[in-house]
């Protein structure tokens, strides 16, 4: 997609309000241009009585009963101006209106448009890309188009069309005149236009500045538990205190910048009156032009210039929202996934990798190594192994959130491939090892997959993920907002918050990511004896570092450097020399030591 097309398909309806606001510009502009030409024929032709050789005057003075009438009753003109400054503010207020309605809906569509897109783009895309760089996509590249639709794109429109018009007008007057008001033109806009090409630097270096005190600010935030538990108040105040004042030095400097060039182009555009009233005093002395004549070039020399003056600002500014446009179509481009295609099998049956391989893209090393292995229907496994062996990739693998690179997976004999991914999903439960909670009630986090179960339900899950008598112990129970991120809970209390949520879905394969890692041995224990009777309806696959979460599976893979190199039960594992008869042993000393 094109930046124009994606502009032409975000606008929608609204284009032809904004052609609207177009044409109402141009003729803003010449109307505003009409009443100098009103006040040069009052003082040429009807107080001056020398002959009309404006056509557009002539036509005025026969509507309205000739110069004799007018001169007779002056009070015409004067309603005259009245109608045409109605006129011009009526327009201006459409304008203004319009162009607000116009901005608005446009960046609504965009933003929807961009979040929408950014729910269905692969994990891979979002695994690679950070954060902060959408959020500022989303953001301030949205609000240089919206301030760009406001009202720069149309007031390209009126500086264009006034120029145009009062250049005419004047070159139809008196030529040479005309050619010394059109020299500082080109000059104030190449000044004004070469000045924020180089500014705009110190633009760049104002916002990342600005960016990287907002991240100060972000992190400091975020981590105030650290910060307070290692008494670094001071330091962090210190070190947001550096990032202020550079911040503040930078954009002090482009204050300094603009401030020179609004006084030195201030100085030109001057210049520029000064040589069209001094050409045209001695013209009128000469008799080469007349006094209505002559305000008419002084008016217009100023109804130029200074609009001149603002267009090299404007067009460095689109510069800046071309390439805010370019990065808000690089994302819309980014292809999203096919989340409506595929079957929807029975997910009840075996789950079977077969010769299964995968690489992230950027590095080309596979992270899993011809993985083979076959989980019968509502088996509980295991999978245990050295941190970066590949168990959480398997997983993910699984759940369509990475494609393989090689091989194939299946359940109940469908190849995963052929799925639908939004249904594989919702029939696939993960307990992450670091959990997310929404900054919201723990009700709400508990039903964010069934929003209309009922609450005996949520509170069976809550009870076998043993944290139901913690919930009712705070002060609002279910209704406690569990903070940014769940930062008021522990560790423990968000991964069993989270085992629930997973159990309210009820999905005939479960899975637990290292879930039960922040919690103590006697927890882990009893959630495990609860968890029993569910493992028992559906295909449960356990990634673990402790053996006593392990040693209870129907089967156990041990997973090294992206292979299964040892499969059994734990009887039979701990029989066999390998890593797991080295980590049970490891562990089962610890737990001796300790008691």
């Amino acid at each position: 997609m094109s930046r124009l097309s994606f502009i032409n398909k975000h606008l929608g309806k609204y284009r032809y309000l904004l052609l609207s606001i177009i044409i109402a510009t141009i003729i803003y502009a010449g109307i505003n241009l009409l009443s100098s030409l009103i006040f040069s024929f009052v003082i040429d032709n009807v107080i001056g009585n020398s002959a009309i050789e404006n056509p557009l005057m002539a036509f005025l003075a026969s509507i309205l009963g000739g110069v004799d009438n007018i001169r007779n009753n002056l009070w015409i003109m004067a309603i005259v101006l009245v109608i045409v400054y109605i006129c011009v503010n009526l327009l201006m207020s459409y304008r203004q209106r319009m162009q607000g309605v116009v901005s608005e809906k446009l960046v609504e569509n965009i933003r929807n448009d961009l979040y929408s897109h950014l729910q269905i783009l692969p994990y891979a895309y979002h695994v690679k890309t950070k954060s902060g760089e959408l959020i500022q996509k989303c953001t301030s590249d949205v609000d240089m188009v919206r301030r760009f639709f406001a009202g720069q794109l149309c007031e390209i429109f009126y500086i264009v069309a006034t120029a145009i018009i009062a250049l005419s007008v004047l070159y139809s007057i008196n030529l040479r005149l005309a050619l010394i008001a059109s020299v500082s033109l080109p000059i104030i806009f190449l000044y004004s236009y070469f000045f924020f090409k180089q500014v705009q630097k110190q633009f760049l270096l104002s916002d990342e500045a600005e960016a990287f005190m907002s991240d100060v600010i972000q992190e400091s935030l975020s981590g105030i538990r650290v910060i307070k538990a290692f008494n670094r108040e001071k330091y962090e105040v210190q070190r947001f205190l550096n990032t202020s004042k550079k911040y503040s030095d930078i954009t002090y400097k482009m204050i300094q910048y603009l401030g020179s060039y609004w006084s030195s182009s201030y100085a030109i555009c001057l210049l520029g009156i000064l040589s069209v009233v001094v050409a045209g005093i001695f013209a009128v002395r000469s008799g080469e032009l007349t006094i209505g004549n002559f305000t008419v070039f002084v008016s217009y020399q100023t109804m130029i210039l200074y609009p001149i003056r603002q267009l090299g600002r404007i067009m460095t500014d689109f510069g800046k929202v071309t390439v805010s446009l370019k990065r808000l179509v690089d994302i819309i481009n980014e292809e999203g996934e096919d989340l409506i295609s595929g079957e929807k099998p029975d997910l009840l049956g075996d789950i079977e990798f077969k010769n299964v391989s995968f690489s992230y893209d950027e590095d080309h090393v596979d992270v899993l190594k011809d993985i083979d292995l076959l989980i019968k229907e509502n088996q509980t496994v295991a999978l245990i192994g050295p941190t970066g062996s590949g168990k959480s990739t398997l997983i993910y693998l699984l759940s369509r959130l990475y494609e393989p690179s090689k091989g194939d997976i299946y359940i109940n004999h469908h190849n995963l491939k052929d799925i639908n991914k939004n249904y594989l999903r919702e029939n696939v439960g993960i307990v992450l090892q670091e959990p997310f909670l929404f900054s919201r009630t723990i009700m709400s986090n508990l039903k964010i997959s069934r929003p209309d179960i009922d609450e005996n339900e949520i509170y069976d899950a809550t009870s076998i993920a043993a944290v139901h008598d913690v919930i009712k112990e705070f002060d609002q129970g279910y209704d406690t907002i569990v903070g940014e991120k769940g930062v008021t809970l522990s560790g423990g209390q968000k991964q069993r918050v989270a085992i629930a949520r997973t159990l309210v879905k009820k999905t005939p394969i479960l899975i637990f990511d290292d879930s039960l890692s922040a919690v103590d041995t006697q927890t882990d224990a009893k959630i495990r004896k609860s968890l029993k009777e569910v493992f028992n309806k559906c295909t449960t696959i356990i990634i673990t570092q402790r053996v006593a979460s392990a040693k209870d599976c129907d089967n156990i893979f041990v997973i090294e450097d992206g292979r299964i190199t040892q499969s059994g039960t734990h009887k039979e594992l701990i029989q066999k020399e390998g890593l797991y008869k080295r980590i049970n042993e490891l562990q089962t000393n610890t737990e001796s030591e300790v008691i």
